[in-house]
């Protein structure tokens, strides 16, 4: 029987007086973090916050780059009993002011670049720390006082605030006990043939954990995480990561440089690399190519993992290209279910035919618009489904919980917002986010399918696609492409001969739009808001 689970903060400590006190926790460039410094640090800010008056239960913000200060805050205030919560740092104060209202925060933690817009927005008499300030050296230097003792509650909360896709982002509250399944933290990998194992106690982790040390052949660590603290894949990953007493390694730059992230794959290195789809991997793939030394800088790699946006075939066979015994492991998964399915990506090709393949221990479905189930075996495109351990839902968000989290035959689900098809081995074929679906004649067009063929294509660098009005199917599909290199005088007519020998008729872009203009966020995402003003500006003119 399985270990259901135990405080994060807890776990944290426990891990600590196992593990060699001097073993990497953190590392960050030059700087690093031992374990034993970890919790020992962790328990002076947890002892901070409850002497400056945060309570069980409060929530605090971490409005903060890819530093070690983020996981110290963040266990920081797990320990004290505080719910953390990721807070994107590229919004502005109006959107601030709205989620910390909404989130209602007691605390925040924050750094220089981003205080101002901070303080703009907090409210009065919330406790605001900047990491690079002497608040926060106060803060980790808390005496401990007479017979502290961290928070202990298996069941308490931690927020993961969501993307804000279709709106301003949403909280989603996680209960750690519920969390600890979700993200497979008690599941350690054997040699191929060999059942996992899944731990049955406490002192089973921490054993595993002690014994599995960054010198051990079969350890993952260091782990070159760069996808964003701030957002739900990165946070979990890095959570997941430490709670199996792993080295997290953090990229020594403001935001993410491909030609860094490479050098620091060779400094460290770092057997695993966490990514966020295309946005990461196709610039790490452009500087592999341009650079030539390959096959030493990822000598060392054992997996790219990658969750949160497509990953495209043809950017997995490029990385491979340069180190054929790299695995790639290619996860669906959001904010509120952590993961659905896997794709396992190597030179020999991907599992099931790389189609999605549902994640065990949770029963996975497919239900159509009236909750009707879509079974194995038939052709209906349904939103993804599971069971298994969930999150409680989303904070004061009744109406939103009703719809994603629906008792269906006596039993809770959550409905992922992921569309997909069953095929016929079993997996799930990916056809997009619910959310960004365009409804052109009464066909149902996926963006991400659509762009996922587009970029498939050597003369294309990224791709989005969109929509404008159109009098006959009320929505007419637009390609908003961004050419690779100098692009050839018919590239239109190579895309749209591309297009259709991979999609059907009403997928098809009806206008390409091409630009030099980027079509990502700041945080490597794609940027449908620029892609749609392109296609707008083209489709006026």
């Amino acid at each position: 029987m399985g270990f259901g689970g135990g405080n994060f903060g807890v776990v944290l400590k426990a891990l600590a007086g196992a593990i060699p006190a001097d073993r990497p926790a953190l590392v960050h460039g030059e700087r690093v973090v031992s374990w034993g410094e970890l919790d020992a640090i962790t328990d002076r800010i947890a002892a901070g916050l409850i002497a400056r008056g945060l309570r069980t239960g409060d929530i605090a913000g971490q409005m903060l780059r890819n530093t070690p200060d983020y996981m110290l805050a963040y266990f920081g205030c797990v320990k004290a009993g505080v719910v953390p919560v990721n807070v994107n740092y590229h919004y502005k104060p109006r959107e601030l002011a709205d989620i910390f209202t909404r989130f209602g925060l007691k605390a925040l933690f924050t750094e220089s670049a981003f205080a101002d817009a901070a303080a703009e927005a907090m409210p009065a008499g919330t406790l605001t720390v900047d990491v690079s300030g002497s608040g926060w050296l106060a803060l980790c230097d808390t005496p401990l006082p007479a017979g502290f003792a961290i928070h202990d509650d298996p069941e308490a909360l931690f927020l993961t605030a969501t993307g804000g896709t279709t709106g301003m982002p949403k909280a989603v509250m996680w209960p750690m006990d519920q969390a600890w399944g979700a993200f497979n933290i008690g599941l350690w990998q054997r040699p191929p043939g060999t059942a996992p194992l899944v731990v049955a106690s406490l002192d089973e982790q921490v054993a595993e954990a002690a014994r599995i040390g960054p010198e051990h052949p079969a350890s993952p660590s260091p782990l070159l995480l760069l996808s964003p603290l701030m957002h739900g894949a990165g946070q979990f990953t890095a959570v997941i990561h430490l709670l199996k007493g792993g080295t997290l390694a953090l990229l020594p730059a403001a935001k993410f440089d491909a030609e860094s992230a490479l050098d620091e794959i060779k400094r460290i290195a770092a057997r695993g690399v966490f990514i966020v789809g295309d946005a990461f991997a196709l610039p790490l793939a452009d500087r592999l190519d341009a650079r030539g030394d390959g096959a030493e800088v990822l000598a060392s790699l054992r997996t790219i993992t990658s969750s949160g946006a497509v990953f495209s075939p043809a950017v997995k066979a490029r990385l491979i290209a340069h180190h054929p015994a790299l695995t790639i492991i290619d996860a669906l998964g959001s904010s509120e279910s952590s993961g659905t399915g896997i794709v396992i990506t190597t030179a020999a090709g991907s599992s099931g035919r790389g189609k999605f393949q549902p994640l065990p221990g949770r029963e996975t479905k497919l239900f159509d618009e009236n909750l009707q189930e879509i079974p194995r075996g038939s052709d209906g495109v349904g939103i993804v489904a599971r069971t298994g351990p969930l999150p409680l839902g989303y904070l004061g968000e009744d109406a939103k919980n009703a719809a994603t989290f629906p008792t269906i035959g006596g039993q809770r689900w959550l409905m992922t917002g992921d569309r997909a098809r069953w095929s016929s081995a079993g997996t799930l074929e990916f056809i997009g986010r619910d959310n960004m679906c365009i409804n052109t004649g009464g066909e149902k067009v996926f963006p991400e399918e659509v762009e996922a063929v587009l970029m498939g294509h050597p003369a294309v660098q990224d791709a989005r696609v969109v929509s404008l009005s159109d009098p006959r199917f009320g929505r007419k599909v637009v390609a908003v492409v961004q050419p690779e290199g100098t692009p050839p005088d018919d590239l239109q007519a190579l895309l749209d001969s591309h297009a259709r020998a991979g999609l059907a008729g009403y997928k098809i872009p009806r206008l390409y739009v091409f630009t030099e203009t980027s079509l990502r966020l700041n945080n490597g995402k794609p940027d449908y808001k620029t892609a749609q003003a392109l296609a707008d500006a083209a489709g006026a003119g």
